[in-house]
């Protein structure tokens, strides 16, 4: 009778466990010697993550359970099973069966929601670089070099005078006033917000660069509010304050630091 009834259990076509309170395997069917390999205790082929659900589940009051657990196969470490056990007189009866087609639905929605953020997070690195394109042309805009004539430059200052807006221009205006050996270049500042004590001190370093490739610097179309905020804020020395081009256009040779007339034309 007992062969009998083990050879029922070893010929059931799909993977099935007797096991006791503690997990020990105490029978099992060929399928499921098979698809796992011959384990001693069921938690052997339960996944890390799923033991502690597998022992509050299938080791519980109810007398039937039924539970989906990742399992170790022969061949693979993770697999989804349904596992559906009954429990009389002390003894589990255990059947798994695997979620194939559950698990390539599951798998092919996540496959599909990475696509959707990979292209989500592609459209947002366009549009940061489309934005950052802007932002810089803009800044470009707002220290642009105007040539007056062949040694005068004007650059009319936009907006906030911050950091971003020197560092943006700061090489481009002292090659521009280098390499058109520029001696003057007057710095407007008369469509200027804001002012900023980096932005002040990165406007200074620009004005001692271009100092040092022999540009004599005017700062012009000063506000009243410029005017106080730049008091002593120690701009290079040889940084000149006029109101505006037509005072230095008019300005007499004895207030002019080159000693040279200044015609524009």
């Amino acid at each position: 009778m007992i062969n009998e009834y083990q050879s029922k259990i070893k010929h059931m076509p799909i993977p099935y466990f007797e096991i006791d309170k503690e997990m020990n395997i105490l029978a099992q069917s060929d399928k499921s010697v098979e698809t796992f390999c011959n384990k001693g205790n069921f938690l052997d082929i339960v996944d890390l993550e799923s033991r502690e659900k597998a022992l509050i589940f299938l080791v519980s009051k109810k007398r039937q359970q039924e539970i989906e657990l990742v399992l170790q196969t022969a061949h693979s470490p993770y697999s989804l099973f349904s596992c559906s056990i009954h429990w009389n007189e002390g003894i589990g009866y255990l059947v798994c069966i695997e979620q194939t087609d559950k698990l390539k639905n599951l798998e092919s929605k996540i496959e599909k929601q990475c696509k959707r953020l990979a292209e989500t997070n592609f459209e947002l690195l366009e549009q940061k670089e489309q934005l950052e394109q802007s932002l810089k042309r803009i800044l470009e805009l707002s220290a642009h070099f105007i040539k007056l004539s062949d040694s005068v430059g004007l650059v009319p200052l936009t907006g906030e005078l911050n950091p971003e807006l020197i560092r943006e221009n700061h090489l481009t205006l002292t090659n521009i006033a280098h390499d058109g050996k520029f001696t003057m270049v007057f710095f407007d500042f008369s469509s200027v917000g804001k002012l900023t004590s980096e932005g002040i001190e990165s406007f200074s370093q620009l004005i001692h660069s271009l100092n040092l490739v022999g540009v004599i610097c005017y700062v012009i179309g000063l506000k009243p509010e410029h005017a106080v905020y730049l008091k002593n804020k120690g701009l290079n020395k040889k940084t000149y304050f006029m109101r505006n081009l037509d005072e230095i256009i008019q300005v007499d040779l004895e207030y002019n630091p080159q000693k040279n007339s200044i015609m524009l034309h």
